[in-house]
């Protein structure tokens, strides 16, 4: 890969540049003018310059790396690496304010310099003699020009053979260019970035599957080759393919007016559809944003000439602005489940309280809280204890959670209280910890308890030869034990609403690699069976081998109807959720289907068919009124903040809300979009409180049938009436009698499809006013079936 630029003799337009590229917005002007660079730079304030060799991307050793807070609220880097703190003070200047050793925390709309423990003797030097106080400038070259060879163009098997057997002729960190001669759609998997370009722009970002555009095409790419797309490509950036497969990606001041353009654009098409379809948005504050915006751009093209610095500057003013007008014209729903994953890793109450306001911010109304990880609970434990183990991970046992004392779970179920977050234990099951942190301490105490993989020759606890994971033998019954009375201490120790359980079965491995071959569980099949499972043959003895693996499975599935049972007899409000991966998880869900409340698959793509098609084929495995919320992967994977929006509004459809993973990587832009958009308004959720959630929902239909629909012609003031009243019923019986809810919702909607068929009612909202009453139905039978 190469990589050109152009120079320009205005300095202040040269400094301006990354600032758009970098997603950050200031109105402050530029304080230095310098001589121009062609490469991102950084210079201190005697004028020595160091180059930037990357932009958040992890991976720090020998180079120079750069994170914004569109990354994330942490550089999320390796202890032992050199860091320096900027926060921002001007439109290109910054101030050090402290130097760190890793994971550091990047100030919202400041930077954070990282280069790892082996570097190169010029960055550290640069870094060490930084002061705290100094004046550091930042400066990029007026266009940034990358080029990267394609695999193939329209690959076929024999064109591309080492993309011959994965979807859409994409192998393994390719790169691939789909013209509309290959087809309609790319067909590739969602393991993977792709771009579409239509009449030389980028118009689109992410997903897999993508439609290739006639006045275009697409750019695909897995592994290195999508880490390369996502790293160069924005919306406006001008993409060229030449003769010979060359990928050139160019972003220059018009990639960053035709962003601006576009945004503007969508927010106009979003606010259009709003009114178009009654729905219940921030109408004004859109409307406002969105003219503030074109007129911002109006503006700065008048002015791009003669004042180019002022012209970009307001032209990235015009483009947040433009996405705040798209997130006010969305609707917020007021029953849905909005949930986090998160890793604590707060020492101190301070901490606890900011990771909490800022998911509050984003509009949150559930944390999914590793309660249990690398084999240590995140609280004081009694039970852990009572076994001769730690009481508590290491991390938290010297942590100052003020009146909580060094109870890391109390601080976050009380001070999540206060905030509108409930807290449900996301759990890491048997897997109890990793190579590199040494033998856990149940197999110090306990070694007995280790699973053991078939090839393991000494039976003594290993890691996982794929995973370097370690597990406890989940088919022996003192293991069994020891969890359900961990489980049960959580349970009734703590006000938790539920429980996310996680690697509850052994991994899947081919034969020689298979677990369940500790003295224990061998014993076990031999004195039920008369075999010794380590002397099955895989190959020759399909069928005893079979057997085997299915006992095994048995045994997975007993624990967690145990649990189930334990659970509910303390509480049958308890929830228990499971979060299946693509592949043998997914398949195996339906095990669990009268021991699980809700499941959450994980959906690794990033648009709305292959978030969708996760959602629909696990809900085939699954009877109905099961609890279904879909798990993405916005922050996990660094998206932007218009994509993380996209991601929710994809997995909301069809569920009863979403799991992002995980918080650890949510940035502050994303953050902000979600607080302003989908999830401005609060939410009950319906896994936890399906009743109250049901009669939340019917309460705003009453409210929209009122001040909206009638209003504004979307019903007559007859019809709307006679709606308000089935609603009003609804609620009755929700309150009284919810047996007979299911009854008066089948009026509802009954009479719901007269009127739509009759004309007498706006076809959008009939079809939302009867989607609406049917999550009712489900909730309330979730309730009376799962909760009663």
């Amino acid at each position: 890969m190469s990589s050109k630029s152009k120079l320009l003799v205005n300095s202040a337009l040269v400094s301006t540049i990354v600032l758009s590229s970098l997603g950050m917005s200031s109105s402050v002007s530029a304080e230095n003018q310098v001589t121009p660079v062609n490469v991102l730079t950084i210079q201190d304030e005697s004028g020595e310059r160091i180059a930037i060799n990357q932009v958040n991307q992890l991976g720090n050793e020998n180079k120079l790396v750069l994170f914004n807070d569109a990354f994330s609220y942490y550089t999320e880097t390796s202890m032992g690496s050199k860091e320096v703190v900027l926060k921002k003070v001007g439109l290109n200047t910054y101030q050090v304010i402290k130097k760190t050793n890793g994971d550091s925390e990047i100030p919202e709309g400041g930077l954070v310099l990282s280069t790892g423990a082996k570097t190169l003797a010029e960055i550290e030097g640069f870094l060490n003699q930084l002061q705290n106080g100094e004046t550091v400038t930042l400066l990029e070259p007026v266009a940034k020009i990358e080029h990267k060879e394609s695999n193939s163009v329209d690959p076929t098997k024999a064109s591309n053979p080492d993309g011959a057997i994965y979807d859409g002729f994409r192998g393994p960190d390719q790169l691939i260019v789909y013209t509309s001669k290959f087809g309609d759609t790319t067909k590739t998997n969602q393991y993977g970035y792709e771009i579409t370009v239509e009449n030389g722009f980028v118009t689109k970002l992410g997903g897999g599957n993508s439609k290739i555009p006639q006045n275009g095409f697409v750019v695909s790419g897995h592994g290195i080759g999508a880490n390369w797309l996502s790293s160069h490509s924005i919306i406006g950036a001008k993409v060229e393919v030449n003769e010979a497969g060359e990928v050139t990606i160019t972003q220059n001041v018009e990639s960053f007016a035709y962003q601006s353009q576009k945004a503007i654009e969508q927010a106009h098409a979003s606010i259009k559809k709003a009114g178009e379809e009654f729905l219940d948005v921030e109408m004004k504050e859109a409307k406002e944003a969105a003219d503030k915006a074109e007129s911002l751009l109006k503006e700065a093209k008048a002015i791009q000439e003669e004042n180019p610095l002022k012209a970009l500057d307001l032209t990235r003013q015009a483009t947040q602005l433009a996405y705040d007008a798209y997130y006010y014209s969305l609707p917020s729903h007021v029953a849905e489940q909005r949930a986090i994953w998160y890793r604590p890793e707060e020492t101190t109450l301070a901490g606890v309280k900011q990771v909490l306001d800022r998911m509050e911010k984003a509009g949150f109304n559930s944390v999914y809280l590793e309660t249990t990880f690398h084999g240590y609970t995140i609280y004081p434990s009694d039970t852990m204890r009572e076994y001769g183990l730690p009481a508590q991970h290491p991390r938290f046992q010297n942590g100052d959670y003020e009146k909580y004392g060094k109870d890391l779970l109390a601080a976050y179920i009380e001070e999540g209280k206060k905030r509108g977050l409930t807290i449900q234990a996301w759990t890491d099951g048997f897997m109890v910890g990793e190579s590199s942190l040494g033998v856990p301490s149940q197999f110090s105490k306990y070694p007995e308890w280790a699973a053991i993989q078939r090839d393991n020759k000494s039976g003594k606890p290993a890691p996982d030869t794929a995973s370097k994971y370690y597990w406890l033998d989940i088919a022996q019954p003192d293991v069994q034990t020891f969890m359900l009375d961990v489980y049960k201490e959580m349970q009734t120790k703590y006000d938790i609403k539920g429980l996310n359980i996680d690697y509850m079965r052994y991994p899947h491995h081919a034969p020689n690699q298979s677990y369940g071959f500790s003295t224990a569980v061998r014993e076990l099949y031999k004195e039920e069976f008369g075999v010794d499972p380590y002397e099955i043959d895989s190959v020759t003895d399909k069928e005893e081998w079979n057997k085997w693996q299915e006992w095994l499975r048995e045994k997975e599935n007993l624990f967690v109807d145990k649990l189930h049972t334990q659970s509910k007899k303390i509480d049958k409000k308890f929830m228990m959720t499971a979060t299946p991966e693509p592949g043998p998880e997914a398949v195996l869900i339906s095990d669990w289907k009268d021991d699980i409340d809700g499941v959450i698959p994980q959906a690794y793509g990033h648009d709305f068919n292959s978030i969708q098609k996760t959602v629909t084929d696990s809900k085939k495995l699954m009877p109905e009124g099961t609890m279904y919320y879909t798990g993405i992967y916005s922050f996990y994977h660094h998206l932007s903040e218009m994509a993380a929006v996209d991601d929710v509004l994809s997995a909301k459809h069809g569920t009863s809300g979403v799991n992002m993973f995980a918080f650890g990587q949510a940035s502050a832009p994303s953050v902000d979009a979600l607080g302003k958009g989908p999830w401005r308004e609060k939410a009950v959720n319906p896994g936890e409180e399906p009743l109250v959630a049901s009669q939340v929902l019917l309460e705003e239909m009453m409210s929209s049938l009122h001040e909206i629909y009638i209003k504004e012609g979307a019903v007559n003031r007859k019809d709307g009436k006679n709606l308000e009243k089935q609603v009003k019923q609804i609620i009755k019986l929700l309150k009284k009698n919810p047996k007979a809810v299911d009854s008066a919702v089948r009026d509802g909607l009954g009479k719901i499809n007269e009127l739509v068929s009759q004309g007498k009612i706006n076809e959008t909202v009939g079809k939302r006013m009867k989607e609406d009453l049917e999550q009712v139905n489900m909730w309330v039978s979730y309730s009376l079936n799962h909760q009663q």
